[in-house]
């Protein structure tokens, strides 16, 4: 009696189961289609990022780093100040560290706004170099050997000092 009711446990497990494997293939074969749809329609779409998004991400990308050398601020304060390797830290140094922090982050996040605000989003922020200037054909001087060379030979390039030919 008691394996008859395992077994028939087991079974109702494994149906269970399989059935919320079936559920799940196919609400992802359904989201792949609408994805691959909506995909299409934002491939038309430019991207465009308001002022105050690129300020939230400026500022959360930079309070990693800030907190890192705010704590290695207060940390080398209190090295010196108790003149210890490995001094320890109160609370009150460790709010110091936290504000500092969000302090520094909000200062960074806020100096990016006020230099990027008013600019375009889809502007290229590096500008395409101008063409390098061709220096002028140079002809020989008078009274030296400089005819042993050539610069403009498709051969490969000169060292004219040396008349070293690469």
């Amino acid at each position: 009696m008691m394996k008859r009711t395992r077994s028939k446990i087991r079974l109702l497990i494994v149906l269970i189961l399989t059935a919320m494997v079936a559920i799940n293939v196919s609400a992802q074969f359904q989201e792949g289609s609408e994805e691959a749809s909506s995909a299409r329609q934002e491939e038309e779409e430019v991207y465009h990022e308001s002022a105050l998004r690129r300020f939230e991400i400026v500022t959360l990308i930079a309070l990693p780093f800030t907190a890192i050398h705010s704590y290695a601020g207060v940390r080398g304060i209190q090295m010196i100040r108790q003149n210890e390797f490995a001094p320890e830290l109160s609370t009150t140094d460790f709010r110091i560290i936290g504000a500092s922090a969000v302090s520094f982050a909000l200062f960074i996040g806020f100096w990016d706004w006020l230099h990027t605000h008013d600019k375009n989003p889809s502007e290229e922020l590096i500008q395409t170099l101008p063409k390098p200037m061709i220096p002028p054909r140079r002809s020989p001087i008078q009274g030296t050997r400089q005819q042993d060379w050539d610069t403009d030979e498709p051969g490969g390039f000169v060292v004219p000092l040396v008349h070293v030919r690469f």
